[in-house]
């Protein structure tokens, strides 16, 4: 299933889906969460695209560190 999922839908054209909704301001996870629901994904698969860009990637995982859903990593001061 998830090869058949992956192959109808483009990574860039998901991301893009996902990033419209966070420019309404829709918080990283939910707008994750809400479009495998709406495009009836299963979150595996929807996880697998995230991987694949790593800015996405990095925005949730920050998102969830100010959660406290994950450890917080050391970062340099920028």
């Amino acid at each position: 299933m998830k090869d058949k999922a992956l192959g109808r839908l483009s990574t860039q054209r998901i991301v893009e889906e996902i990033a419209d909704q966070i420019k309404l301001g829709v918080p990283y996870i939910d707008a994750v969460v809400d479009y495998a629901l709406k495009n009836e994904l299963e979150i595996e698969v929807v996880g697998e695209i995230i991987r694949k860009s790593p800015l996405l990637k990095a925005k949730i995982y920050k998102e969830a560190e100010d959660l406290n859903m994950v450890e917080k990593l050391a970062r340099l001061p920028v």
